[in-house]
């Protein structure tokens, strides 16, 4: 088997109704359905359903595994999938990741599929949304196999993955296929993302975090339990060093606070009383966030206290720009430079490092170069000579 990952996980909150309803209805090309007939078809066969979110979702993860499996083809359809997700917006996009979390799991099961066939049913997409979603169901569906294989087998079969991205999502999976193995659980599940390696540990770890709050929160045949916290704080200040970055860094996307975190006010109100690693990955996780967009969420890191503004691009949303024209993620990383002089090597750092992930290695030898200055230049380079270790916060 050449690779066991796709992309994770990006899951939001719940809307009232389903925009993504809008799109494609009467009026459009190809019989009102637009270019994506059959996902259209799908999707829009559930619009009864929609004002209760339990039956509309039971609604969609019946007719899209119907779909994928109808097509024989996971691979190819769910990038097609993506894109009507994409181009009607609202709440099928963003809830697509959880939504296919039990699609892949159930289709897993239907489609027999193995961890020696496995590359032949993964989306053939980078996608965060969807196909990362799916991908990352099967996962936990081979997870029994998984753990036969051991850490070391497992670790070496997320690094045959074909990109950087790919092998990331793949630690990532692995972490919610221990966590479902051990019944939600934290503990033992970080006990064996542990065994994978100090490379792979920390990332492993956002996906037992992830699959905690899917397991609080009742989703996905997850196993909720006697005892869980539904407080971050509580949850994350069990761990420390990168298992706490990990850990806040899923945590208030999945439990977002009460009120908006919309300002470097209100990221440093919502992370009041906390110091150290959870101070720092506290402000990563509220700047994660802030906007689904980049440049904003950069706007917001430049107004932080210098010592928190590394801490606050650490939660940016770099994958936003991986499809964009290379124009776009020059001018992200140039952000940095509206940082404080003494946040600056440590913002170049990071950009040049998650750039370079989702650009596999290019960023490396065309984005560092084209920087202005030296200073600019040196730490991107390491930072994207990085680009192979732990990313922690990441998605």
């Amino acid at each position: 088997m050449r690779r066991l990952a796709a992309l994770v996980v990006l899951a939001c909150a719940f809307l009232a109704v389903p925009a993504a309803l809008a799109g494609g209805g009467p009026g459009g090309g190809q019989f009102g359905y637009g270019p994506y007939k059959q996902e259209a078809r799908a999707v829009l066969a559930c619009a009864p359903d929609a004002k209760v979110v339990a039956r509309y979702r039971t609604c969609l993860e019946s007719k899209l595994l119907h779909l994928i499996l109808a097509t024989h083809d996971p691979a190819d359809e769910l990038p097609r999938i993506d894109k009507y997700a994409h181009s009607v917006g609202g709440w099928l996009p963003n809830n697509c990741h959880i939504l296919m979390h039990t699609v892949g799991r159930e289709y897993a099961v239907a489609a027999h599929v193995t961890l020696e066939n496995l590359y032949h049913s993964l989306p053939k997409s980078n996608d965060p949304g969807c196909s990362a979603g799916f991908a990352h169901g099967m996962l936990i569906a081979l997870g029994p196999a998984i753990q036969k294989m051991g850490p070391e087998g497992a670790a070496a079969e997320c690094a045959k993955a074909t990109t950087r991205y790919e092998r990331y999502s793949c630690v990532h999976g692995l972490g919610h296929a221990y966590a479902r193995l051990y019944l939600d659980y934290p503990l033992p599940a970080l006990a064996s993302c542990k065994l994978l390696g100090p490379d792979d540990a920390p990332d492993c770890a956002q996906g037992v975090f992830h699959d905690y709050w899917i397991a609080v929160d009742g989703l996905d045949a997850a196993h909720r339990h006697a005892g869980m916290t539904t407080s971050p704080r509580a949850l994350c200040g069990r761990y420390s060093g990168n298992f706490a970055r990990a850990c806040w860094y899923r945590a208030f996307l999945e439990r977002p606070p009460r009120r908006p975190v919309d300002s470097p006010k209100a990221i440093l109100a919502v992370c009041a009383g906390l110091g150290g690693v959870q101070l720092k990955g506290c402000v990563t996780g509220a700047s994660l966030i802030r906007s689904s967009d980049p440049f904003q969420q950069m706007q917001t890191c430049s107004r932080m206290p210098a010592r928190f503004e590394v801490a606050c691009a650490r939660g940016v949303r770099v994958p936003g720009v991986a499809l964009a024209p290379g124009g776009e993620r020059m001018g992200l990383i140039s952000a940095c430079g509206a940082f404080a002089a003494s946040a600056q090597y440590g913002c170049f750092w990071w950009l040049g490092l998650s750039l370079n992930v989702v650009t596999n290695g290019r960023f490396a030898k065309h984005g560092c170069p084209a920087l202005g200055t030296a200073a600019e230049r040196r730490p991107c380079a390491v930072g994207a000579a990085a680009y192979e270790g732990p990313l922690v916060t990441f998605s």
